[in-house]
């Protein structure tokens, strides 16, 4: 059976407004705890509802959108909880993905994720640690997770991996944007790195991705103690003041 031309144009419009959305949730565009409907997301996107809606249901899977019953949806919500069982799932996972990763890299992939960490050292040897370095630097060190997963050739670790990167982007993206993260920490566990992953050494190299989620976590903990929220159920996103 084959899909007519109107048929794969509906998948291809559905796949395009999923990318869409759950490119602005992880970005933090749509804020967690953020209030959805088809009609205005397809009025903001420029897309059908039915689109939207094939869109909403996916994520809504993958858990960065809930639905609610007559009123909608909404942007799965943050609370410093489910920080922290993030992180807490992610350090068992992450140094797992590491030890397999670098044991059934290919030369293609290992020359990938070397160059990742060649363009940490660079930003941060350049322009010392800022907003932008530190948020570049957390995009760099999610995409050598992503190339560590595909190495595993385990779907079941690519496919959650995935998604914990999702959640992971957008918990980042609101603490470096809320001006409270200190950029003077180190955050990046390369300092000795690569002698042991270009060994293959998968135990010491899980060692490193451990230390780099642990450190994460505890720095993500930091700043979100310092939120004015941070009494209530929901970590919400500051709202920036701008000069007189």
């Amino acid at each position: 059976m084959t899909l007519s031309d109107r048929e794969l144009d509906a998948v291809s419009l559905g796949e395009a407004a999923y990318l869409r959305i759950r490119a602005d949730i992880v970005s933090c565009q749509l804020a967690p705890g953020e209030r959805l409907t088809e009609r205005r997301l397809a009025a903001d996107t420029g897309f059908g509802v039915s689109p939207i809606r094939d869109a909403l249901t996916r994520l809504d899977h993958e858990g960065l959108v809930r639905t609610l019953p007559r009123k909608g949806y909404q942007v799965k919500p943050l609370t410093i909880k489910a920080v922290d069982d993030l992180f807490n799932f992610w350090a068992v996972l992450g140094p797992e993905v590491a030890r397999r990763g670098v044991v059934g890299a290919t030369d293609e992939q290992l020359d990938r994720i070397m160059a990742c960490g060649a363009e940490i050292a660079s930003l941060t040897k350049e322009q010392g640690r800022t907003r932008e370095t530190t948020r570049r630097t957390v995009e760099i060190i999610d995409q050598m997770f992503t190339i560590l997963a595909q190495a595993t050739r385990n779907d079941y670790m690519i496919s959650t991996c995935a998604r914990l990167s999702a959640e992971m982007t957008r918990v980042w993206i609101l603490v470096i944007d809320s001006e409270l993260l200190d950029y003077g920490e180190p955050l990046d566990p390369l300092g000795r790195w690569k002698g042991n992953f270009l060994l293959r050494d998968g135990d010491k190299f899980a060692e490193f991705a451990r230390h780099y989620i642990e450190q994460s976590h505890n720095r993500v903990l930091r700043t979100l103690a310092r939120w004015p929220s941070v009494v209530a159920t929901e970590v919400v996103p500051l709202r920036k003041t701008t000069p007189q």
